[in-house]
């Protein structure tokens, strides 16, 4: 049962440290993609769509 329960902590460590680097890569692929289009002069609020219906 011991080995059972290491073997279930270190998977459940190993995929809580997989999805924590998902979320960050995900952020910091928004801010790149965010500084890119401020250097090239697009501006990210005009491709939204508007609700002013």
């Amino acid at each position: 049962m011991s080995a059972f329960l290491s073997s279930f902590a270190s998977y459940l460590i190993k995929m809580i440290i997989l999805i924590a680097l998902g979320i960050m890569g995900g952020f910091i692929g928004i801010k790149i993609r965010q500084a890119s289009n401020r250097k090239k002069g697009i501006d990210d609020t005009s491709s939204a769509p508007s609700s002013e219906e």
